[in-house]
């Protein structure tokens, strides 16, 4: 690979800057008091956010437009200052329709009431109870925002999920994790989607050696998702990077030999591709080169991705590039999916936090 291709790669799982310890109040029940106010219960959109607005999607149109959540605790406590209903305002204002959710720190009601309550450790580490999990699905719901359940691994933890030795125990113990939060939400406090964001390609030499070996444990985990997420009633989202060619075959289900994305496209529901540029059509290019064909062929939506984090090198994400220039050339990616006439595509930008920090500036 070239500098500019493993930089190109870089996780959509980097961590943003950390937050002030969530303030989460110990359980003295064992009865279930339902979801808990995220934010506050006055928030009016508009209120919050004076800022300028991407011209990528209209209110009311078809095309989705998503958002990466990282710090979970940022729905209870404010990350650097930016509140909860401060970002909200924002996706409002943008006509955001998704959040990517990272719930690997909510702590499960049930396991909540067994400890009594998040400790102190547990608020340091960053865990947020679910009860205010359900509270921000809720409040996202009525604004017409949906909220998937995301989590990643990059670097060796990949192979933790991947590795069929490991018996898929990460993917298995994540969806028992949403399933049994599933089963306790009410039906505007539920996820629709298990967003998985577990990238091989971020192994360095280890993918290099084994691109093969690797690209079929994700395939065959990738299946052993879509089978876990149907037992749950959720549909399966993946990001993927943008660097698979027409080589990368696995084998399927029936044995046949197909493409990488030809198999992805099949499983997902939704696809997430790393597109990142800092260009409206080179992040076009880099989503649709080789994944549209598959994408058109077995019905799945295509989510082009967009980075705003400081990153290197320059060209692959707008950090450096300014608010202006992200809202102009997320035009330009607009029209351009437009172009296509295929009406299952959509963009998203990672992440929430150097978005607001980009378009606040």
């Amino acid at each position: 690979m070239t500098t500019t291709t493993q930089a190109a790669t870089t996780p959509a799982t980097q961590s943003p800057t950390t937050s002030t310890p969530a303030t989460n109040p110990p359980s003295t029940s064992t009865e279930d008091p339902g979801a808990a106010q995220v934010g506050s219960a006055d928030f009016q959109p508009g209120s919050l956010y004076k800022g300028p607005t991407i011209d990528f999607r209209k209110d009311g149109d078809g095309t989705t437009l998503g958002v990466w959540w990282w710090t979970l605790s940022g729905i209870v406590s404010p990350v650097d200052g930016v509140s909860v209903d401060m970002i909200l305002d924002m996706l409002i204002a943008n006509n955001v329709t998704e959040i990517y959710l990272d719930v690997s720190k909510m702590l499960p009601w049930d396991e909540e009431v067994a400890q009594g309550g998040l400790s102190e450790d547990d608020i340091a580490a960053g865990m947020v109870s679910e009860r205010y999990v359900r509270g921000f699905v809720k409040k996202c719901n009525t604004y017409g925002i949906r909220v998937a359940a995301l989590t990643g691994a990059s670097g060796d933890s990949v192979l933790r999920w991947i590795d069929p030795d490991k018996k898929y125990y990460s993917l298995t113990s994540f969806v028992d994790k949403i399933g049994g939060y599933q089963s306790r939400a009410a039906s505007d406090e539920k996820f629709y989607a298990i967003h998985l964001d577990v990238e091989p390609h971020t192994m360095g030499t280890k993918w290099d050696n084994n691109r093969a070996k690797y690209t079929q444990w994700m395939a065959d985990m990738v299946v052993e998702a879509r089978e876990q997420c149907d037992s749950i009633g959720v549909e399966l989202e993946y990001d993927i990077w943008s660097w698979f060619t027409q080589e990368d075959t696995v084998t399927d289900p029936s044995g046949a030999t197909v493409n990488i994305l030809d198999l992805m496209t099949t499983q997902c529901h939704s696809l997430g591709i790393m597109s990142y540029y800092n260009t409206g059509s080179g992040q076009f290019d880099r989503a649709t080169n080789l994944e549209l064909d598959y994408a058109e062929k077995n019905g799945c939506r295509l989510i082009a991705g967009t980075e705003t984090i400081q990153i290197t090198p320059t060209n692959i994400t707008y950090y450096y590039s300014g608010k202006d220039k992200l809202i102009k050339e997320q035009g330009v990616l607009r029209s351009l999916l437009d172009s296509t006439g295929y009406n299952k595509l959509g963009g998203a930008i990672h992440h929430v936090y150097s978005w607001y920090a980009l378009m606040t500036k």
